[in-house]
């Protein structure tokens, strides 16, 4: 019931990688090397990732939540639909599969986009093309925007085989790519960042021209930035293209389609006790320190101070951590695949301790969940031996 965005890039070492001269980089490297990746990147072809400073890395989106099939379109419904009905299929396949519980956390968080009188989302019109951000679900560090996408009249938006092309809401040009700007000056250059993966959902009738997607952005940003902090961004598609394997791109329509989706967006968050909670790494024989550590139905959020040495090898990781729930279940684990990989490198003499270097000092990170979490029935969490508790007003 998760994805773990921790345990991917940060130090990972995968069973099949030959360390060699290119080991896997630390915090303040990654950082480097992906901050001058994402502010000389073109366009959108290529995901993003960027390390905060003293943060262990991030590869996001990896592991994508679940998109499904909804029956009919959100508008062609003749209704605004609750938060749990528009966004519920995105996080599972199963019908009926999330509690009421879990709905009632998304229904808290979905903001629809509505034209002032409150009668129908605000929708754009380009070259005989109309998109519409029908609505959104955020919390700090993740945001889902579902749109509905219509081409001109005469074409058709089938659903794809994804094993030989895909839809893509940015074109192989520089003057074709999806942007996401913040206002002018509202942060500190370079300092705004994020990642961003669609789907689209199957409908009903695959032979008209109506297709909804989802968009996924996944907050990159420094300086306490977050994606729902009420500062204005402009979402701005240029059109819709397919691509094929080769990388090709065919275009359907193209045109300018700009949406402010910053406003108005609120948190449900629960600050959590955890100031001086240690774990310790036997493996890499480190200590981590929690500073902070905030919950929200969407995903989980921590500061740690940790005095793993700062190396060209690994990254310093959370720890052991899980999310209880009241009825004995864990929600959430933090996997321990990482250590079992590590430690065959450090049988095999690959990496050689004791790690040396200055430690890597305070970092922060998040989770993402796979599935909402009702954080009504969260017995505590479990961080090394201390258990959390969790207290929602």
């Amino acid at each position: 019931m998760k994805r773990n965005i921790s345990d991917l890039l940060d130090g990972y070492l995968a069973e099949d990688m030959e360390l060699g001269g290119v080991p896997p980089y630390s915090p303040s490297r990654i950082k480097e090397i992906t901050m001058n990746h994402i502010m000389n990147t073109e366009h959108n072809d290529q995901p993003k990732t960027k390390a905060r400073a003293g943060r262990r890395p991030m590869r996001l989106l990896i592991a994508a939540a679940v998109i499904a099939a909804f029956s009919v379109s959100a508008l062609a419904a003749g209704r605004i639909l609750g938060g749990g009905e528009l966004f519920g299929n995105v996080f599972s396949q199963e019908k009926d599969a999330l509690s009421q519980g879990q709905l009632d956390a998304i229904d808290q968080l979905v903001q629809s986009f509505e034209t002032q009188d409150g009668s129908i989302p605000t929708a754009v019109t380009s070259n005989g093309a109309t998109i519409t951000p029908v609505a959104a679900l955020a919390d700090e560090n993740v945001y889902y925007l579902r749109l509905r996408v219509e081409a001109p009249a005469g074409a058709v938006l089938p659903d794809l085989d994804p094993e030989t092309s895909c839809y893509q809401l940015f074109g192989p040009e520089k003057e074709d790519s999806l942007t996401l700007e913040p206002a002018e000056g509202a942060y500190p250059e370079y300092a705004f960042g994020y990642q961003m993966e669609f789907r689209p959902l199957p409908d009903s009738d695959p032979s008209d021209n109506i297709k909804e997607f989802v968009i996924e952005m996944t907050n990159l940003s420094d300086d306490g930035i977050a994606l729902n902090d009420g500062v204005s961004k402009v979402l701005t598609i240029r059109g819709l293209w397919t691509q094929a394997q080769d990388k090709s791109y065919t275009p359907i329509f193209t045109g300018e389609f700009a949406f402010d989706i910053g406003l108005n967006f609120q948190s449900q968050t629960a600050a959590l006790p955890v100031e001086g909670l240690t774990w310790h790494h036997d493996l890499l024989d480190y200590t981590n320190t929690l500073q902070a550590m905030t919950l929200s139905p969407l995903s989980l959020s921590y500061q740690v101070d940790s005095t793993m040495p700062e190396n060209d090898r690994v990254g310093a990781q959370l720890g052991t951590l899980e999310i209880v729930l009241k009825d004995g279940s864990v929600f959430y684990a933090e996997s321990t695949e990482y250590d079992e990989q590590l430690a065959r490198y450090i049988e095999r003499g690959e990496i050689e301790l004791p790690l040396t270097g200055e430690p890597t000092g305070v970092f922060e990170n998040y989770i993402v969940f796979e599935q909402p979490l009702d954080l009504t029935q969260v017995d505590y969490i479990r961080y090394g031996e201390a258990k959390i508790p969790v207290t929602v007003e």
